[in-house]
């Protein structure tokens, strides 16, 4: 007996799972999300000991669980802090994410996120290369390798440190 049309289907119907965000440790205790946050975010904070964590999600990326991220962070004992970021940052908002990070105590263990990454990795670019002491070519690449996937967003970036 041959199995029916829609056993043979069922396979090509269930949606394969979408591949979950890794965590990228850029320096010793600076974290990026590679991809959305996810239930698992909150696993990585405690488990990483995670003690500040920074959402450039704008408003409408949110969703219905992001407004519970801030509650949830804090729960954990970690410092929750949320800067809309630009798909193409203007300069001010890496001068302004630059002065965040630099006014962070001592020790700090910092995870940054977005909605897939590249704002979130592109976010520390700057920081790394002007307050880090990291080579550019270096801290682009790892950047890229932690998510910044956008040219318009790489191209931001590169501007920004071209002008200083």
């Amino acid at each position: 007996m041959l199995p029916s049309l829609a056993l043979l289907l069922q396979p090509a119907l269930v949606a394969p799972e979408p591949p979950r965000a890794a965590l990228v440790e850029l320096r010793p205790g600076l974290f990026s999300l590679n991809g959305p946050p996810s239930p698992d975010l909150y696993r990585l904070v405690k488990q990483r000991r995670i003690t500040h964590v920074i959402d450039f999600r704008t408003d409408a990326e949110l969703g219905p669980d992001g407004a519970l991220e801030n509650e949830r962070i804090q729960e954990l004992g970690s410092v929750y802090m949320r800067f809309a970021l630009a798909e193409a940052p203007p300069a001010a908002d890496f001068v302004s994410i630059r002065t965040l990070l630099q006014g962070l105590p001592p020790g700090s263990r910092v995870l940054v996120h977005c909605a897939t990454g590249n704002r979130a990795a592109a976010a520390l670019c700057p920081w790394l290369v002007l307050d880090r002491g990291m080579a550019a070519p270096e801290a682009l690449q790892a950047c890229r390798q932690a998510g910044m996937h956008l040219p318009r967003t790489d191209e931001a970036v590169r501007n920004y440190l071209d002008s200083r």
